[in-house]
């Protein structure tokens, strides 16, 4: 117990520095990327609570296995998108200690930092692992790759999602004609509906910033290889592109009518 607790103190410490370190970053320069200022880590807003009421209200009712699915794959995306900004500063084994909270935190602050400190970060990170540059864009195509795939199954999850609130609310709407369900039984309905809504929009968001990490990651190789052809990357980059525009699409078909 002594030895768990000595160590959340220790993840807890980490966080608090890389805040700090976060929001001093555009001050340096990442690798392959240019100088820049000094950012603010960003503010829990109105929608961070909101989304916080969201995950509540869903938890408090009975999830179908696709939902919670959704929400898994969900929160992996959007703590993927930490994990690739901090886990090259912290370390893999305090980012595993950290809670839900801080999590939100070093969201916070990576989001403040900007996509060019955080695919910095991914790209130090990336070149301690790789020294040849061939290898090292490999690696960044095999990332952007299975981003695609992960944000694929997201699509196919929020699909079935989308079905099941659409049959939900139609039998709900008919049995409330027939005198078998209350209005608010349909306005409870109507809130699930939302709610998965929000966990996909949420996804959403996840994998747009995953992208923009990327491409930024990309154009600093560009940058620091100026030969190099990274053609295929910017096919992956399409493609991701073109599935979050369709996750965005999806996310205002889930029908709350």
């Amino acid at each position: 117990m002594m030895k768990t607790g000595i160590a959340r103190s220790a993840g807890s410490q980490a966080v608090i520095a890389l805040i700090v370190a976060l929001s001093t970053a555009g001050c340096t320069t990442p690798a392959g990327g240019t100088k820049g200022t000094a950012v603010t880590p960003a503010s829990p807003s109105k929608s961070d609570g909101n989304s916080q009421a969201v995950a509540q209200s869903a938890s408090s009712e009975s999830l179908s296995p696709v939902e919670r699915r959704l929400r898994e794959q969900s929160q992996a995306t959007q703590k993927t998108t930490v994990e690739g900004t901090v886990i090259g500063t912290i370390g893999g084994g305090l980012l595993a200690l950290l809670t839900g909270t801080e999590m939100v935190a070093l969201a916070g602050a990576a989001a403040g930092a900007g996509a060019g400190t955080a695919a910095g970060s991914y790209m130090a990170t990336k070149q301690k692992e790789f020294s040849n540059k061939e290898d090292l864009l490999d690696a960044m195509i095999a990332d952007v790759r299975k981003s695609n795939q992960d944000t694929e199954a997201l699509i196919a999850s929020a699909r079935e999602v989308i079905d099941e609130d659409k049959r939900r609310l139609a039998a709900i709407q008919q049995e409330v004609r027939k005198g078998q369900a209350t209005q608010a039984q349909l306005a409870s309905a109507r809130r699930h509906s939302a709610d998965n809504r929000a966990v996909i929009a949420k996804a959403s968001k996840g994998a747009r910033e995953k992208q923009t990490i990327f491409q930024s990651a990309e154009r600093q190789y560009r940058e620091g290889n100026p030969s190099a052809n990274t053609g295929h990357m910017q096919q992956e980059l399409d493609s991701l592109n073109r599935s979050i525009a369709t996750l965005d699409s999806l996310a205002q078909n889930v029908s709350d009518a």
